[in-house]
């Protein structure tokens, strides 16, 4: 076997998108932006920490496309409890309300308060939710419902259904059936059943639902090949100009929430591969955002994320860019092929070498102690045996998973109301300015 880099996959894909951002010939030029948008297009790129966005710019030659944006801004992540999780955070930049973990869109003390999503829609503007996670989890739900506990699977499918949301794309879950044959309602279960409207052979309907797995979240973006997805499960671009197509439809505008969920759980791996990856394909998702906005001016972007995951540490100058550029699958990945084949130290070593590039005997590959480390600690050793030769590091090690910390992130805003997102302030501060511009 030959190791395979995702350097070729990433430049594929960045072909394809390229394609798929390009605008239609329309012969007019595009109306001047009103004081404040028409539409708000809300980039969740989970987990996605300063340090998170720090190495996904220098992968790609040193600039991000939020880089050029009109404003930035910091914000904190805290909860009622301190350190947030997504349910909490989501929360407060769906609501502008503080409250405590687990909980979404309620407090205990106060009413359940009004989502920027529920806002849209007494505007009668269309709306829509994208993640590459299920629609139930914690980020995207916190939009849509109202529930003390973010596990209630059920309960929160129940609550979803009963909106008038025009666009939900993600994996599977459950519960997901309760969202199933609605005649309004456009679905396609497949990249095949997607093209003609991605490719303008078809128009796009007033009301589109994909969800792409039976359960579960879609393949990670480093993944897709060993999962055998490719030209099958649609890509977070893809599924954005999907949205952006569907709900252009609506005169009044919309308000569409696009989440990268899968790069929270690349922290809690300490996988800085798979960090870096999910974050490129965000920026691809939002370069898919900035082409519509070019012919649709009245429109707000903004990316940000709910909280940091991991602690991701590393210099400038020493981290070891071509090294992380190897891996071509996640370490979960890694380890599920290890455990498959018995964990033996040949598998430890072929793994390794097939998916991050490692020989497998001879000058640079893993030594004795690197092999029984991975050995011992499974997915978390190979965590820390590929952090070593990267030059980063986590704020945990061993046998422990990343956790989310209280660092506070960075925000990007572009188009109408930018200005007013710049600065620092509270995640629930967040919320207002969100609930704001959509009512404006």
């Amino acid at each position: 076997m030959r190791p395979r880099t995702r350097i070729a996959a990433i430049a594929a894909l960045a072909t394809m998108v390229a394609f798929i951002v390009q605008p239609a010939a329309s012969g007019k030029p595009a109306p001047p932006p009103t004081a404040g948008p028409k539409n708000v297009i809300l980039f969740i790129g989970d987990g996605m920490g300063p340090s998170i966005l720090q190495l996904a710019r220098l992968m790609a030659g040193g600039t991000l496309n939020v880089d050029s944006f009109q404003a930035k801004g910091t914000v904190d992540t805290t909860s009622l409890d301190g350190i947030t999780d997504s349910a909490a955070a989501a929360t407060a930049i769906a609501t502008g309300v503080a409250t405590y973990n687990g909980w979404l869109s309620e407090t205990p003390t106060l009413p359940a308060p009004e989502t920027v999503l529920e806002r849209a829609e007494s505007l009668g503007k269309a709306t829509g939710l994208i993640t590459d996670n299920a629609e139930s989890s914690a980020t995207p739900a916190a939009f849509a419902v109202h529930v003390p506990d973010r596990d209630l699977d059920l309960e929160i499918t129940q609550q979803i259904a009963a909106k008038d949301i025009e666009v939900l794309l993600s994996g599977g879950w459950g519960e997901s059936s309760l969202l199933l044959g609605r005649p309004d309602v456009t679905y396609v279960n497949n990249l095949s059943e997607m093209q003609p409207y991605l490719s303008g052979q078809s128009s796009w309907p007033s009301d589109m639902y994909g969800f792409f797995r039976n359960a579960g979240s879609l393949a990670y973006s480093l993944d897709r090949e060993e999962e055998a997805v490719v030209g099958i499960e649609p890509t977070l671009p893809q599924l954005t100009q999907a949205g952006l197509g569907v709900l252009s439809n609506d005169p009044d505008g919309f308000f569409l929430m696009v989440e990268a969920g899968s790069l929270d759980w690349g922290g809690h791996s300490r996988d800085a591969a798979w960090v870096a990856s999910d974050t490129a394909v965000l920026m691809q998702s939002v370069a898919v955002a900035v082409n519509f906005q070019k012919t649709h001016p009245n429109t707000l972007i903004v990316v940000t994320t709910d909280h940091e995951t991991g602690g991701l540490q590393f210099n400038n100058k020493t981290v070891n860019l071509p090294v992380i550029a190897k891996d071509s699958a996640t370490t979960e990945w890694m380890w599920g092929a290890i455990a498959a084949a018995g964990a033996t130290n040949a598998s430890i070593r072929s793994t390794l070498y097939t998916c991050a590039g490692i020989p497998v005997s001879g000058t640079g590959s893993l030594s004795t102690a690197e092999v029984t480390l991975i050995a011992n600690n499974k997915e978390m050793g190979i965590s820390d045996v590929l952090s070593a030769r990267q030059k980063v590091s986590w704020g945990w090690s061993g046998t422990d998973e990343g956790d989310h910390t209280a660092t506070p992130v960075k925000l990007f805003a572009n188009g109408p109301w930018a200005s007013k997102f710049a600065g620092s302030y509270a995640n629930e501060n967040l919320g207002k300015l969100l609930i704001s511009a959509i009512s404006n």
